[in-house]
């Protein structure tokens, strides 16, 4: 447990922002959101104001297992 003054661990990724979380969310759920996140990554950072870390973030995306993710939040 960290103590007030503690400096994180270098181990520890940082939170996500709420833009990240909610591009993602939607994107789960919206086909069109989706296929614009990974055709043109770059003006849908700039639509959810991401920071330009979860910019490239967001370019490492793998495509099929986001689809897999999609059915699967789909389907159960």
């Amino acid at each position: 447990m960290l103590k007030a003054g503690q400096p994180l661990n270098n181990d520890c990724k940082p939170m996500p922002s709420r833009q990240l979380m909610e591009l993602l969310s939607r994107a789960l759920l919206d086909r069109a959101l989706c296929h614009r996140l990974f055709a043109d990554p770059d003006a849908t950072a700039r639509e959810f104001d991401l920071s330009a870390e979860e910019s490239q973030a967001i370019k490492l995306l793998d495509r099929r297992k986001f689809d897999q993710s999609v059915a699967r939040l789909r389907w159960g």
